[in-house]
């Protein structure tokens, strides 16, 4: 890459002294390649090595000529400190561990290009005038374009390149003064909005949900300069919006005066639809993961025959039953039910109407219960009904209910009445889960022993 041209007018008319001028230049540029086009931190390294050693060498020849002319001492001694000087910043710049930023590496070749220019045009003519006329120095020789006039046309062929290549690269490019106008955008920019470059901010085509904030940051970089990244939709050509991933620099000048921001966005919309795309499968996965999560849990929980809960689901509820009752110090009762001589069934009918019994006995349960009860098949023909707020003698009421209600199951395929036993048991602070639930089957096994097709309750009321 030519970062810098070489110009007739950069030569002096010693010949030693112009070759070396242009390996200077040389070696610029070859630095200017290092660090834009993808260069390693080492190799920018060892450029500026080979840049500090090849100037030293330069300056040394070109003090010994100057040593030969009639210059005044003070001007040789401003010649050598501004070698010097040179050599120190080339030694800092190498020990920055920055060069590859966009921002520290303009700074670094504007400094390294404008230093030698104005020291070729200036100091090293003088040397070249004093050779050229040793009585006079500093009349000899014709006109000489200024440092200023030269520098002017090197950044103007700098700028022509700038836009000749940024015009044909497919990143959107725009650039913009300290106000924030935009004074330039590239090609790919213009085709995308379908416009040419805005006299304003540029955000009149940025999508209005966006608009807001993208002013916003913006505004904020001016205010503080200093690189940002934003995303955001822009509108096309076609009135559509798409989505654009812009890279946002601060732009100085050699004295570090803010010359406002230069972005570079590139179309991300098809990327954004694929994350969208992604994000929704995503999502569904995690609902469906979710919901089957959550049947396992109902499986887990759910007696398979009968629908209602299984014995884990007795025991989750219980557990949550007695926090809630130690908490408000309301009764919590059980009703343990068990149908009287269902083996019989079993044995008489088969085990498919025995099944459709054990049902239809859930079921009347269930449509004889509150919302708030809990109703749950313990194992076999056995079943618990959880009574939160509910006292020994309200839950003996419910329980002759329930028993009530199924002695009127009728089935098809029996002739045979059914009926059931029931022991009710009220938790007491302190007492286990185990214990509650033993209570209750021991006031069942009470019922059983009393004759069955009752309902019988641990104390006396």
């Amino acid at each position: 890459m030519q970062f810098f041209y070489w110009n007739a007018s950069f030569e002096i008319g010693i010949p030693l002294i112009d070759a070396q001028h242009r390996r200077l230049v040389d070696l610029i540029n070859d630095l200017a390649t290092a660090i834009t086009e993808g260069g390693r931190l080492p190799e920018v390294g060892a450029l500026l090595q080979e840049l500090r050693d090849y100037s030293a060498k330069h300056f040394a020849d070109e003090e010994g000529i100057m040593d030969t002319t009639l210059l005044s001492e003070g001007e040789k001694a401003r010649h050598r400190r501004a070698h010097t000087g040179f050599v120190k910043k080339v030694e800092e710049i190498a020990r920055r561990d920055d060069l590859l930023s966009t921002d520290v590496s303009e700074q670094v070749l504007e400094f390294l290009i404008t230093w030698l220019v104005s020291h070729i045009l200036g100091s090293d003519r003088k040397i070249s005038r004093a050779l050229a006329s040793p009585a006079a120095p500093e009349e000899a020789g014709g006109a000489v374009p200024s440092v200023e006039q030269v520098l002017i046309n090197a950044l103007g062929e700098t700028e022509r390149r700038f836009r000749l290549i940024s015009d044909y690269t497919p990143a959107m490019i725009w650039v913009c003064d300290p106000a924030g106008s935009r004074s330039y955008v590239n090609r790919s920019w213009s085709s995308f909005v379908g416009a040419d470059a805005p006299h304003d901010d540029g955000s009149g085509h940025v999508h209005p949900e966006d608009r807001t904030a993208y002013r916003a940051r913006i505004r904020r970089l001016l205010e503080q300069p200093t690189s940002d990244e934003i995303e955001y939709r822009l509108r096309k050509a076609d009135g559509s919006h798409g989505w654009v991933l812009e890279r946002i620099l601060p732009r100085w000048d050699s004295g570090q005066v803010f010359m406002g921001l230069i972005a570079s966005a590139i179309d991300i919309t098809a990327i954004k639809k694929s994350e969208e795309i992604l994000s929704r499968a995503n999502r569904e996965l995690e609902e469906e993961v979710a919901r089957r999560t959550a049947e396992l849990e109902r499986l887990m929980l759910t007696d398979p025959l009968t629908g209602i809960g299984n014995r884990r689901r007795l025991i989750e509820h219980i557990a949550g039953a007695v926090e809630r009752a130690c908490r408000s110090g309301r009764p919590l009762t059980a009703v343990f039910l068990d149908l009287d001589h269902f083996k019989r069934v079993n044995d008489a009918y088969g085990h498919p109407i025995g099944d459709r019994l054990l049902a239809r006995v859930a079921g009347t349960l269930r449509a004889n219960l509150r919302s708030c009860d809990v109703v749950c098949r313990y194992g076999g023909e056995e079943f618990v009904v959880v009574l939160e707020e509910t006292s020994l003698l309200d839950a003996l009421r419910t329980a002759e209910r329930l028993r009530t209600a199924i002695a009127r199951i009728r089935l098809r395929e029996m002739d045979a009445a059914v009926s059931v036993s029931a022991g009710i048991a009220q938790w007491e602070p302190g007492q286990s889960i185990d214990g509650f639930l033993a209570q209750a089957d021991k006031a069942l096994y009470r019922a059983k022993a009393d004759g069955r097709d009752r309902c019988v309750a641990t104390t006396a009321l």
